[in-house]
């Protein structure tokens, strides 16, 4: 079954709470008959008008002809999200998305739209896109306003299916603490409104540090702890899914996986197959260290919050701040140390994420871009071309 069947753009199952308010998570939450440790994705796409390559819409009509599961609609009729099956290796995620792509390409040409994929556009402005005219969104639209309207973001997510409710809380609170490791690999939004704004990934600035419910989330003592939350945002009005929950790393439990949603999209599939790589490897450590009774320390918001900032500013060029000897070390070194642990402990290949570290990442060529033509126009259409030339061939 496809991961977009069941993803929490759709309705959740209601199930009784044994009150009059029925609850957004089903009952066989983290027990559904799914293999334990397999992988999906979610990548975020754009469309732009070949001429000015300005963000243009499409996607509605792209999707009233797609292929069921495949895709699903966001905030704006600019974006359109590509959703894969559930597989045991990232190269059979990665072969969902690639094809996903080719069919987006196709069809954005027959509408005489770019099709493009990076954390923002480099030009695109927020105030002359068309919000897709559904219930969901008008009421989002209405509830946060400016704030919603601004969010022309585009991420990539991952996700790993889990077995056992407290399990799934240890990893999500132990996934916290890497998601500026996994954003500084994947940093591809150095512009936004077309100025440089001398940040790495100005998604984050704009969509996580300014919406509530999004960003870095809490740690949780157990399930009943998340339980009771989803019951305190569902009774209160303030959500109606799950969806609406837009946490960095959040269990998802109508699919049984948790979610790793820091990364910026990337605008190359070798990136996205790395990234997918590496939420397979994390997840396969953090898994062992609970069913083997290792437990860890769980990192307070206040000192990820540190590496997180230094990944959004600078990518992979700072430093970050080590837990325990409060130190600060350049963001590389941690990189490297973090990646031959994980190798080590897990046995998996992950030299596709050590090529992430030797080469510039997506954020570096969008300047490298700007820097030789001084224009991001150019940088727009450099990333189009990367996007096609992709699935090509």
């Amino acid at each position: 079954m496809d991961t977009a069947e069941k993803h929490d753009n759709r309705d959740e199952r209601e199930v009784s709470t044994g009150t009059d308010e029925p609850s957004l998570i089903p009952e066989d939450a983290f027990d559904k008959d799914i293999p334990e440790g397999t992988l999906g994705a979610e990548e975020e796409l754009w469309l732009a008008d070949p001429r000015s390559l300005k963000l243009a819409g499409g996607a509605q009509k792209i999707l009233a002809a797609a292929p069921k599961g495949h895709y699903t609609g966001e905030l704006i009729d600019c974006e359109i999200e590509s959703n894969t099956g559930i597989h045991e290796k990232p190269s059979g995620v990665l072969e969902d998305l690639v094809s996903r792509r080719r069919y987006l390409l196709e069809e954005a040409q027959r509408l005489g739209r770019v099709l493009g994929t990076s954390g923002t556009h480099p030009i695109g402005d927020w105030r002359e896109q068309e919000i897709i005219d559904q219930p969901h969104y008008r009421r989002l639209e209405e509830g946060l306003g400016w704030l919603i309207k601004r969010n022309n973001t585009f991420a990539l997510h991952t996700h790993y299916a889990v077995r056992g409710r407290e399990k799934a809380i240890y990893l999500y609170n132990r996934l916290r603490e890497y998601v500026p490791h996994t954003l500084a690999l994947s940093v591809n939004s150095p512009f936004w409104q077309g100025e440089i704004t001398d940040m790495q990934s100005s998604r984050i600035l704009i969509f996580s540090r300014s919406i509530h419910r999004a960003g870095l989330p809490d740690p949780l003592l157990s399930w009943d702890e998340y339980a009771d939350y989803v019951d305190f945002a569902e009774r209160s009005g303030a959500v109606k899914k799950l969806g609406e929950i837009w946490w960095d790393i959040r269990p998802a439990p109508q699919i049984g996986t948790v979610e790793l949603r820091a990364c910026d999209a990337q605008t190359e599939p070798w990136r996205t197959e790395a990234l997918l790589a590496l939420t397979a490897a994390l997840c396969d450590s953090l898994k062992e260290e609970y069913e083997s009774g290792e437990l860890q320390p769980i990192r307070p918001n206040r000192e990820i919050e540190e590496n997180k900032w230094s990944a959004q500013r600078y990518g992979m060029e700072g430093e970050f701040v080590d837990h325990d000897s409060h130190e600060g070390v350049a963001t590389r070194k941690v990189l490297t140390g973090w990646l031959e642990h994980l190798e080590s402990r897990t046995k998996q290949n992950l030299s596709a994420v050590a090529r992430i570290l030797d080469v510039p990442t997506g954020a570096d060529r969008q300047l490298e871009v700007y820097r030789e033509t001084n224009s991001t126009y150019e940088v727009a259409r450099d990333i189009g071309e990367r996007t096609r030339s992709s699935v090509e061939g």
